[in-house]
């Protein structure tokens, strides 16, 4: 579990609250928050023709649903039709909504699946699907909402933006898998490796791509820097003619010239040089001070380094959960990592509001009146 201080978890619903509100009155708290949409006046996902009613008991039964009004359909449909997260049940088998909506809280606050199974004595499979189904959920939104974000600025206002990459996990291939030239060599370990941006002051500009890294050995300690092949279309698409100026590591790949970016760099590497005819260990260099020369002739003063996207990766993979089914390749992995990623969009915010608007998004075309 994630460490974290009790005053400094946001949230505008409360456990207890969920737990004891009645049938109607953990819908109404679940629209209110648009963790629910509301179907009322929307068209029949039956028939297409229709429109539904308010909300209504269903006749012999404890449920709500909506009605649809025309006359050859007629049909009840549940407040959680299609819904993304929740799910309605009937018998024994179901879980009730005040059950999943607090099952939801605690996963928002980065509780444990196991404890949060202890916790509200609903099954573990029903938590793992409510689990992969918000990851997908951010995932969708993420893809979506990264092609929107806009790095730099104008020619009189220049960005600072950090860039790195980070190896997350590996796996050895098979010998079907293996090209012949990596197989003569020895190679046959594959990485989980991405490369991230962002701009210095705004942590919603995190970008994420998913790097194509070298095979190596089995006794590699990792896949190396971000090749050019890999950082050039990354480039080209997000920094050029931005005004923006690039810090890095001293990776060989970064120093690719780029219209519109200036770059700098520092040595995360101690080196042995050697001083007054003794070598000695010089010490990595993590910040310092650079003055560079823009097009137009201004000097622009800035720091180098990359503390910012170094901290993100860290927030990133402390949010990781590791598996049979989250490894290298998978879809259950980037699903995590890009999870982990709107987290970070969204670090200072209530995210359980912040779930509410991703739900929203996600049944925006669904809840369209025709």
């Amino acid at each position: 579990m994630i460490a974290k201080r009790p005053a400094s978890v946001k949230t505008s619903a409360w456990n207890k609250e969920i737990l004891t509100a009645t049938d109607r009155g953990i819908l109404d708290m679940l629209r209110k928050d648009k963790l629910i949409g509301d179907w009322s006046e929307a068209t029949c996902p039956r028939c297409n023709v229709g429109k539904l009613g308010g909300l209504i008991t269903r006749p012999n039964s404890e449920y709500f649903a909506h009605r649809c009004n025309r006359k050859n359909c007629q049909c009840y449909v549940s407040p959680l039709q299609l819904h993304p997260l929740f799910t309605q049940t009937m018998g024994q088998q179901g879980v009730s909504l005040q059950k999943q909506a607090a099952a939801l809280l605690l996963r928002l606050v980065n509780v444990p699946l196991a404890d949060i199974h202890l916790l509200t004595n609903v099954n573990h499979k029903a938590l793992e699907k409510l689990n992969k189904n918000l990851l997908y959920l951010r995932k969708g939104y993420v893809h979506e909402t990264e092609k929107s974000i806009r790095f730099g600025g104008s020619t009189r206002s220049w960005k600072d933006v950090e860039v790195d990459e980070a190896t997350f996990d590996k796996k050895t291939l098979e010998a079907g898998q293996i090209s012949e030239a990596d197989a003569s060599k020895g190679k046959k370990v594959q990485w989980e490796q991405w490369g991230g941006l962002v701009q210095r002051g705004d942590p919603k500009t995190l970008v994420l791509a998913r790097l194509n890294p070298a095979i190596t050995v089995p006794r590699a300690p990792g896949p190396g820097a971000m090749r050019k092949t890999d950082w050039k279309p990354l480039a080209t698409k997000w920094l050029k003619n931005r005004s923006v100026v690039l810090h890095s590591d001293s990776a060989r790949s970064y120093k690719m010239k780029v219209p519109g970016m200036v770059h700098d760099s520092v040595v995360h590497k101690k080196k042995r040089v050697k001083l007054n005819g003794k070598w000695v260990w010089k010490p990595p260099t993590y910040v310092r001070t650079t003055t560079h020369k823009l097009p137009g002739g201004r000097k622009l003063k800035t720091k180098a380094g990359t503390q910012i996207v170094d901290r993100a990766w860290r927030f990133i993979k402390d949010r990781l959960r590791r598996n049979q089914a989250a490894k290298t390749g998978s879809t259950m992995l980037a699903a995590q990592i890009r999870s982990a990623q709107y987290e970070y969009w969204h670090r200072k915010d209530d995210l359980w509001l912040c779930t509410g608007e991703l739900v929203a998004w996600y049944m925006k075309d669904l809840l369209a009146i025709k």
